[in-house]
């Protein structure tokens, strides 16, 4: 396990470097966990009061990702239905790296102790805002196909693969220790006729074109029987509308 023996030095030494100025600095992911293989990235999240963003750097062959939050944001994470899926699970396996004030320590406690119940009521309904959004991307995969325009309705197709599992995954009360292990989680959850069309849909099983975009298509007809009781009138008919065009 050299490389992960190296992994941690590097983040280790990084985190001693970068920790004045900064509130808190936490190590997420695989590194994190001891998973890691050779090629893993190192997933260094800063607590800062000023200027947040993300930095990619290059460190003795590793690439390193440097994620400046401020607190607010990264108590979002526990907050946001579309966060709380791999925030969640990142945070109780984090290895905390600097913390004078303890709120990174605190932000991991309450992360272990969360639940969905916090925000459940928020995450049904952002569940069902995703699903009549995801509606346009339907009528275009659809439209484009019909047109024969392969692109668009690829790149539409993958909207759809990809937008539509965080939002069953949030629907399904999921947690994910990160996003690669979300689609795994989604397959099981939502059983063989999802884990079917998404496989197809987003190119794990061989098909041509057109049964991957239709596969896709059938991944919001799924959705849609999964969320109808989430939505209102007049939601249900911009949804309706839209599942029609996928059978």
């Amino acid at each position: 396990m050299h490389h992960h023996t190296q992994a941690l030095a590097i983040a280790e030494r990084l985190a001693a470097d970068l920790a004045p100025g900064t509130l808190g600095i936490g190590l997420f992911g695989s590194v994190a966990k001891g998973t890691d293989h050779p090629h893993s990235d190192i997933d260094l999240f800063l607590a800062v009061d000023a200027d947040p963003g993300t930095e990619v750097r290059q460190v003795e062959g590793r690439m390193v990702t440097l994620a400046r939050k401020s607190a607010a944001d990264l108590e979002g994470g526990l907050a946001h239905p579309w966060e709380a899926v791999t925030a969640v699970g990142a945070w109780r396996t984090a290895r905390i790296l600097h913390d004078p004030d303890g709120r990174m320590a605190d932000l991991q406690a309450r992360a272990r102790a969360w639940t969905w119940e916090s925000i459940g009521a928020e995450a049904d309904r952002w569940a069902a805002r995703e699903l009549v959004g995801l509606a346009e991307e339907v009528h275009k995969t659809h439209g484009m196909l019909a047109l024969d325009r392969p692109r668009a309705a690829a790149a539409n197709r993958a909207i759809l693969v990809l937008q539509l599992g965080y939002a069953l995954a949030v629907a399904g009360r999921l947690v994910c220790d990160s996003e690669n292990d979300l689609w795994d989680a989604v397959a099981a959850a939502e059983g063989p006729d999802w884990a079917a069309a998404w496989d197809t849909a987003a190119g794990v099983l061989p098909a041509d074109h057109e049964t991957g975009c239709r596969a896709a298509l059938a991944l919001y007809r799924i959705a849609a029987d999964r969320l109808a009781h989430h939505l209102d009138a007049g939601d249900r008919a911009i949804v309706d509308t839209a599942r029609d065009l996928t059978i």
